[in-house]
């Protein structure tokens, strides 16, 4: 039987690419503030998010943690000040912001790795 990681990492990254491709083409705005690169950049994050929370809660519910950070960080970073909030807020950040590129990418990263070592958890009941 052969290991499930690699095809599992194999989806994860080709659909987040086509995810991110795709999406930044649909986005208007200017790109220094939010524009493309701002929007490759939330894709690269929630996905990394929603492939954690499907390891944790399974594939069902798995989009639940990452719009409810998203929109938490909406509602919350509006008066926000400090270095901090690159981080913390990033999907909000403009598109240049190397906090938030480096918050983005390593939740990518580091989650995704753990989504294609352990897969989704098993939905329904267990025997």
């Amino acid at each position: 039987m052969r290991p499930w990681w690699p095809r599992r990492l194999a989806w994860l990254g080709g659909l987040t690419a086509l995810a991110a491709v795709l999406l930044s083409t649909a986005v208007l705005g200017h790109p220094e503030v939010f524009g493309p690169p701002a929007m490759i950049r939330n894709t690269l994050g929630c996905t990394g998010a929603t492939a954690a929370a499907a390891v944790l809660l399974g594939a069902r519910l798995s989009w639940l943690p990452a719009f409810g950070y998203v929109s938490a960080v909406y509602l919350a970073s509006a008066g926000a000040h400090g270095r901090a909030v690159t981080v913390w807020a990033w999907p909000v950040q403009p598109g240049a912001q190397p906090g938030a590129w480096a918050a983005a990418l390593t939740a990518f990263l580091a989650e995704g790795a753990l989504y294609a070592v352990r897969g989704a958890r098993p939905e329904g009941p267990r025997a």
